[in-house]
């Protein structure tokens, strides 16, 4: 089945009297002083999206933080360097990729700066509100990497084979090696694409080897697991956080369900949040094990799955994906409160 490009795509190429910036013509763009970036507590797609929209745009690829287990796993398979990690975004132009929340935008990032967004999440909650026109590319596929793999391709810009590599390893790891509810086939096309210009014979068992890689997290504390993969939100007024640890062996965290508990208590408090959930997300089986802090947290979920937990934990059967199964319905929930 031969896909379209333009099936699902949102493009706006502007000119600014401070500042013009095309997703269609990069060679006609100022680059200078240019970093891309992805959302706080970066995963493999973020990191890897920056440094595609480098290659492809122009620019530099930066981290707000450190990069997770998986994304390392990823970047030393493939032999690519990690994104700069960049403290300071005060005196850059800006590119965001994988996101487009304010809730997790660097906070050194002024919105004024920001000249281009790319990403696959819907644009609600809290979005960026830039004074300026912002070159645009938003479509509701797997992954950010697909949608900058497309770029590649229609800008006739050629993938070296250690990025090829690395925007594969983005592709699946979002769409969770196409377990994922948000898997397109967008993301299967260009993941075909990618491990055939990186000369990956078997997708499936790099994406295994990634899990593998994400899944043992024995040597880390509470704290650490709880933001490794974490997000925050606003619905309905409302400061909301939703950590998520996917992994294949999901019984290695339920065992350690009251440190989890402890350290959400606490990052709740420290950070004040309204509420607070975290998943843990069971790949092999296909389901999600939602905690949450308190009362208040646990009526948020009762009203957002309609069904209720017998203990201090909710399971939902093949439920994997935050971004389409777990925040809309508590956003629901506290929109319609």
């Amino acid at each position: 089945m031969k896909l379209s490009p333009i099936v699902a795509t949102l493009v706006i190429s502007i000119s600014s009297t401070s500042y013009a910036f095309s997703l269609q013509n990069p060679a006609d763009n100022d680059t200078q002083n240019l970093v891309w970036t992805g959302h706080l507590s970066p995963d493999t797609d973020s990191a890897v999206s920056a440094l595609l929209a480098a290659h492809i745009h122009g620019g530099t690829a930066t981290v707000a933080e450190q990069v997770n287990p998986e994304t390392a796993f990823v970047l030393n398979y493939c032999k690519v360097d990690a994104p700069r990690v960049e403290n300071d975004y005060s005196s850059f132009k800006v590119g965001l990729v994988d996101f487009n929340q304010t809730t997790q935008l660097a906070t050194s990032i002024d919105q004024g700066s920001i000249v281009a967004v790319i990403d696959h999440h819907a644009i609600g909650g809290s979005p960026i509100n830039t004074p300026q026109l912002v070159a645009m590319d938003i479509r509701g596929w797997g992954s950010a990497a697909t949608i900058l793999a497309d770029h590649a391709q229609q800008l006739n810009i050629k993938l070296p084979k250690n990025l090829a590599c690395a925007g594969l390893g983005a592709i699946l790891s979002d769409t969770v090696v196409f377990q994922s509810s948000t898997t397109t086939d967008y993301d299967r096309q260009y993941a075909e694409k990618l491990a055939n210009m990186a000369g990956i014979k078997d997708i499936n068992s790099f994406g295994q080897q990634m899990l593998i890689a994400k899944s043992d997290l024995s040597h880390l504390s509470a704290e650490t697991i709880l933001t490794m993969d974490y997000k925050n939100f606003e619905y309905g007024g409302k400061k909301v956080g939703i950590g998520v640890a996917e992994t294949l062996t999901a019984q290695q965290l339920i065992d350690r369900k009251q440190e989890l508990l402890s350290a959400m208590t606490a990052y709740k408090k420290a950070n004040n949040l309204d509420h607070l959930f975290f998943s843990i997300t069971d790949t092999k089986n296909k389901k999600a094990n939602l905690l949450w802090v308190d009362n208040s947290d646990y009526q948020v979920l009762k009203s957002a799955f309609k069904t209720a937990s017998n203990n201090d934990m909710l399971t939902l059967e093949g439920v994997t994906s935050r971004k389409r199964q777990i925040g809309p319905p508590i956003q629901q929930a506290l929109e319609n409160k």
